[in-house]
């Protein structure tokens, strides 16, 4: 399997996005790749295969070692949902664990899901956020976060911010929504917790 970056399906189609690096070679004219194009991490290992033409979205350099240069190229397109394996969509797995009314289940489910995709983790306070950063973008575009999920506490989701994508919750006390960021409360916040959350913790993972 090999992890893609996710936007918000439309009528069931996922847009993504992939970085790949290759040879000079294989970017003849600097736009397009062709079939049969390898490509591989920046580890080197194989994660596909051109199979027809495909045109790049973006590239840039990365110095090799005695000359082993590479180029590291975005890739975009999309895939089929039935085509997105179970439980790998940060966001769907969000809804389910916010579903969960076992405390303990929940409060492990969302540990395995910071593990599995590097959730960045700061202290604000009594809270503790969760940040997961965008990926696969092109060098002109930001790369801001995707989604921060608040605790309070080692057990207490307290809200969960979004960056144009979507989490739903059985029972929300409040939200939040300037467009693209939205923020749901699980709890009612004062007006000290909102100032917190909404003009401190949302700006310090934005990449101004």
């Amino acid at each position: 399997d090999v992890g893609v970056y996710s936007y918000d399906p439309e009528e069931g189609w996922f847009k993504i996005r992939r970085e790949a690096c290759i040879t000079p070679s294989d970017l003849p004219d600097e736009k397009y790749l062709y079939p049969g194009t390898v490509l591989k991490d920046e580890g080197g290992k194989k994660i596909g295969e051109v199979l027809k033409e495909v045109k790049i979205r973006d590239k840039r350099k990365l110095d090799g070692y005695r000359g082993d240069d590479r180029i590291i190229v975005v890739l975009e397109g999309y895939v089929f949902k039935t085509r997105i394996k179970d439980g790998t969509v940060p966001e769907d797995r969000v809804n389910e664990l916010l579903a969960e009314k076992n405390r303990t289940v929940q409060t492990a489910g969302f540990q395995e899901l910071f593990d599995m995709y590097d959730f960045e983790q700061r202290e604000f306070d009594e809270f503790t956020a969760y940040a997961l950063r965008e990926k696969h973008k092109t060098a002109a575009e930001e790369q801001d976060f995707r989604m921060i999920v608040i605790f309070r506490g080692e057990t207490s989701v307290f809200a969960v911010i979004t960056n144009d994508h979507v989490v739903t919750a059985p029972k929300i006390k409040d939200e939040y929504d300037d467009p693209p960021f939205h923020i749901l409360y699980l709890y009612k916040p004062p007006s000290s917790q909102k100032d917190l959350i909404e003009n401190t913790i949302l700006y310090t993972f934005l990449s101004l």
